[in-house]
Parts: C-alpha cells; sequence; structure tokens
C-alpha cells in the first residue's frame, strides 16, 4: 500500500488516530496485512509505528500470495522481500508460529527465522529452490514445528529423500502436518515433474523416511513414484493419519487390500484425482 500526499488524513483526523491508545490502534492494524503495516499505516506518525511494532501482530507473516510479493518477484527484487521477511520476523521478537513464503526464501533466510523464532509451528515454502545441506542444517532450528509444506524445487545432489524425511522427523518431533510437491514446471498447460523417471524403489525407500514421522495426521504427497508397497510402510509407520492426499502417484494401485488399509482416512484424495488447483497456481507464477 503506497501513501501519497493524496492519501494522507487531514489534521484533525491524524490527531484522533494518533491518540488512540496503542492497545486499540494494535487491533485496528490486526486487520491488514504486512505489506499496509510496513508500507503504510507504520509510516503515518510516531504512534502508528510503535503500534506497527507490537509483537502480537506478527506471530503469523504471509508472504505468499499477495500482489506485491508477485510484483516484487517479477521485477527480480527477491531481496526487498527477504529484507521485508527479516524485518517482520524481528518485530515478533520470538513470538512468530507461522511462516508463509514464495520463491524468494533461501536458506540464508531460514536460518535467520530459525534463530530468531524458536516457537515456529507452520512453515510453508511455495516454489523455492533450496541446497540440501543448508536446509536440513536450518530445519534443526524449529523443534516445535507442526507443519510443513514443501513445494519446492532442489540443487542437483540434494539428499536422498529418505534422508531428508528422516531428518526433518528427528529435528521436527512434533510434526502433524506434511505436504510435499517436488520440483514442478508448466508445459503446454500442464504439470511436469523434474523427478520424472525416478524410480519406484527410490520412491519406496523415500517412504521410509517419511515413516519415521510417526505424529503424522495430515500427509500430502503429489506425482510421487511409491507404489503399494510404499504406502503401505507410510501407513504402518504413521498410524494416527486421518488425512492422506497422493494425488498422481501413478504406481499407486487401488486393490482390495489397499482400499482396506485407507478405510480408517477419514480424508482421502486418491491417485486418479486431478491436480487441477496446483495447476492453476503454477500457471499464475511470475
Amino acid at each position: 500500500m503506497e501513501v501519497g500526499a493524496d492519501a494522507l488524513p487531514d489534521d484533525d483526523t491524524r490527531d484522533y488516530w494518533s491518540s488512540l491508545h496503542l492497545d486499540a490502534l494494535s487491533l485496528v492494524f490486526t486487520k491488514l496485512d504486512l505489506f499496509d503495516i510496513l508500507m503504510g499505516a507504520g509510516l503515518v506518525c510516531h504512534s502508528w509505528l510503535d503500534a506497527a511494532k507490537v509483537p502480537s501482530l506478527w506471530r503469523g507473516v504471509d508472504m505468499v500470495d499477495q500482489g506485491l510479493v508477485l510484483e516484487k518477484l517479477r521485477s527480480g527484487e527477491s531481496d526487498v522481500l527477504c529484507a521485508m521477511a527479516k524485518l517482520a520476523v524481528d518485530r515478533s521478537c520470538g513470538q512468530l508460529q507461522e511462516f508463509h513464503g514464495k520463491r524468494f526464501v533461501t536458506a540464508e533466510l531460514l536460518n535467520y527465522i530459525g534463530d530468531r523464532a524458536p516457537s515456529l509451528k507452520t512453515l510453508r515454502l511455495r516454489h523455492c529452490y533450496l541446497g540440501s545441506e543448508e536446509f536440513t542444517e536450518a530445519i534443526k532450528k524449529f523443534p516445535l514445528l507442526e507443519e510443513l509444506e514443501m513445494f519446492c524445487s532442489y540443487e542437483s545432489g540434494f539428499l536422498g529423500h529418505r534422508t531428508v524425511y528422516e531428518l526433518i522427523a528427528k529435528a521436527c518431533p512434533h510434526l502433524k502436518s506434511f505436504k510435499h510437491l517436488h520440483g514442478y514446471t508448466v508445459i503446454y498447460g500442464g504439470l511436469y515433474s523434474e523427478q520424472e523417471g525416478k524410480s519406484i524403489a527410490m520412491a519406496d525407500d523415500g517412504a521410509l523416511g517419511i515413516a519415521t514421522m510417526t505424529g503424522l495426521r495430515t500427509l500430502q504427497l503429489l506425482h510421487e513414484d511409491i507404489s503399494n508397497k510404499g504406502l503401505t510402510a507410510i501407513l504402518k509407520g504413521c498410524p494416527h493419519l486421518d488425512s492422506l492426499d497422493i494425488r498422481q502417484c501413478s504406481h499407486v494401485k487401488m486393490d482390495a487390500a489397499m482400499k482396506a488399509r485407507l478405510a480408517s482416512i477419514k480424508s482421502l484424495r486418491l491417485p486418479s484425482e486431478p491436480m487441477d488447483d496446483y495447476l492453476q497456481e503454477l500457471l499464475q507464477m511470475p
């Protein structure tokens, strides 16, 4: 939100709003998004700036689908988004519990968040490019994490999925929800997986890593090469699962035995179901 001269309130209006108690102002600010506060409301006057720094405003930081995020990504200003994310994290004063980032998130930013947000419970990374060693080191800084969403592309030589999953399970023992979509590209209006051709045996080996996330209640694996063997290992290792999304996991065969194993799952998305929601998101990417 840009604040121009025509948008500024007159003196009487400004005096009224600036005289409001800090608690009242911070309550108003909860209705604004991160960018409205950082680039608008927090710049009006000293009392508004004080209200914009109240830590409780920054318990959740969402930098995914806002227009300014897309604008900065299109113009190659990922560094600006990183700087804004760091400012939001600093203002949380250790109270940050939820962070969502898209494309601009680096391992360096993850470490920054980890060093300053020990109570983080939700981490969502959309279409980020991450290195293996940096990511596995950063994830160790989130011991209270309960929800992890990774729709990412990985550098060449990224650690095998099983190793990564086991490290996540060890580092985040309270994890209840894990969602993973591995490196997608849009080609001719369809989805192409960067892992295309990965062997079923390799994917099933990765499933053994997921099976160590024993507290999971929600699992989403999209377009993975796992077979019935890998899925069975996950179901045995994660007995509390009540939500499972395995769309486009084409090697999973819904035979009688598999249907019986999945009977207790309350929310189930099957391999044959389309992924139109993610295709739409990818088509809109800058």
